[in-house]
């Protein structure tokens, strides 16, 4: 019964969005496409070395940054923005700066278990669920000066990087089996 009704509710969301799939912050500089639309479906390409310091690059990186800020979020990926690129930016610590992270690999840390983490989404506006995430991850990437850097990545720091790996693949939180579906604006967006 609760599979029944989770699909509902995800046919219900698609059907609902299905004319209007993009969502415009004032003041950023892009535009967030909505879940429904099909670049949000699709796995990311892989950005060549030698294009990450080009200035098209770097203006995305920077007006994605931007975006992120102007709608709340804290992590913000390339296909969001209808961009099939293998990137993202984030800023999962108010302390630092947003970042970009190009081409990432990761590496799951399965026996340090799992944690239920309560999401948003900048692609499925006033909607909050409920995934499992991987409370360890060995990540691997690129940054935006084109410095190969790799990390554990662990606490909220690994969660938004998950979330944002997924869209890279193609894969929302809707995707996903939730144990819950709720409705609140306490809860980051990504």
């Amino acid at each position: 019964m609760k599979n029944l009704i989770l699909t509902f509710f995800v046919l219900s969301l698609y059907t609902q969005i299905s004319a209007h799939t993009i969502n415009y912050y004032p003041g950023g500089p892009l535009e967030i496409i909505k879940i429904g639309h099909p670049t949000l479906s699709m796995v990311a390409q892989e950005i060549p070395l030698e294009e990450i310091k080009t200035e098209s690059i770097q203006k995305l990186i920077t007006d994605m940054i931007d975006t992120m800020k102007k709608a709340g979020g804290v992590g913000l990926a390339a296909p969001q923005v209808n961009v099939s690129k293998r990137l993202f930016v984030m800023k999962p610590n108010v302390l630092k700066k947003a970042e970009a992270v190009i081409n990432p690999v990761v590496d799951y840390h399965e026996e340090a278990g799992t944690k239920l983490s309560t999401e948003g989404c900048l692609s499925i506006p006033g909607k909050k669920f409920k995934v499992n995430r991987y409370n360890k991850i060995n990540v691997a990437y690129y940054n935006q000066r084109g410095e190969y850097v790799t990390e554990l990545a662990e606490g909220f720091r690994a969660v938004v990087f998950q979330h944002e790996f997924d869209h890279l693949n193609g894969i929302l939180i809707a995707d996903f089996f939730m144990e819950e579906f709720f409705s609140s604006e306490d809860v980051p967006r990504m």
